[in-house]
């Protein structure tokens, strides 16, 4: 068969056979067969597959299937080649499984704040640390989580706010967060007491519980956004929040620094209330 009624048959093979199925957006393994039949050569074949969009069945009887039709070792090749194309990951899909973060999923690097029926997501600051020592030295020496600035960017207007926030499914929420007070400083920080000693032989880290603001963990019943290995709390405070600044604290979280000298804080998401 000269070029000329290859090229021909190809047109109106497409014309008969394919347009259908293209419309759809598809193109079967009974395409091939029926390309076969019409005598079109092997390298027209394979530009055709290589130009529609796959839905080939590549499992070994239909490639058996294809084979006993008299379809080449190539074509079929291509055909494989063709569905593996398809079947393969953007790169942000494949940046998002290597994060656990499917498309619509809540973020692990996100705590979201619900206040006057609006959900707004707070950002991180990164904490700085201040060492101190107490009474002279003979009360040991106090560590302190500093924050930059005397307000939180943040104003959140209930004094009883509600948080969303992804926890790792193996931690228990409470050891994964603590909500804290923090003291305003005349030198332009915020800071809280995270460590300190009652003398040469005893030190405890931790944020200082007189500045805990007590919450509790709720699981919420539709998990449906939670990321690979997280289940979505809602934390609540059980106490109504003076006026103030605040930080909601994270242990172990994927979000900035890795550890704060001991505590092993990653970052603070703070806030304040005005009135």
């Amino acid at each position: 068969m000269s070029r000329h009624l290859q090229y021909l048959a190809l047109v109106a093979f497409l014309a008969v056979n394919i347009a259908p199925t293209q419309a759809a957006g598809v193109m079967s393994n009974q395409d091939i067969i029926n390309m076969y039949r019409a005598k079109l050569s092997e390298s027209l074949i394979i530009t055709t597959i290589e130009a529609a969009t796959p839905g080939f069945d590549t499992s070994p009887d239909a490639l058996i299937q294809l084979s006993m039709a008299g379809v080449s070792e190539a074509v079929i090749k291509a055909v494989i080649e063709a569905t593996n194309a398809g079947a393969r990951p953007s790169p942000n899909a494949a940046a998002a499984g290597r994060s656990g973060l499917a498309r619509g999923a809540f973020n692990p690097e996100e705590v979201v704040v619900a206040d006057g029926g609006q959900d707004t997501s707070l950002r991180y600051i990164a904490p700085q640390k201040r060492v101190a020592a107490r009474g002279l030295g003979f009360g040991g020496l106090a560590s302190y989580m500093v924050l930059s600035g005397t307000r939180a960017a943040k104003r959140v207007a209930s004094r009883q706010p509600t948080f969303l926030l992804a926890v790792p499914s193996n931690a228990q929420p409470e050891s994964y967060y603590t909500l804290a007070s923090f003291a305003v400083r005349p030198n332009n920080t915020r800071e809280v007491l995270v460590g300190g000693g009652g003398g040469f032989y005893s030190y405890s880290t931790g944020v200082t519980r007189d500045r805990i603001m007590p919450t509790s963990a709720e699981r919420l019943s539709d998990q449906s956004k939670a990321p690979n290995g997280f289940t979505i709390y809602k934390i609540s405070v059980t106490r109504p929040l003076a006026i103030g600044e605040y930080g909601l604290i994270l242990y172990n979280s994927q979000v900035g620094v890795t550890g704060f000298f001991g505590t092993g804080v990653d970052s603070c998401f703070d806030f304040g209330i005005d009135a």
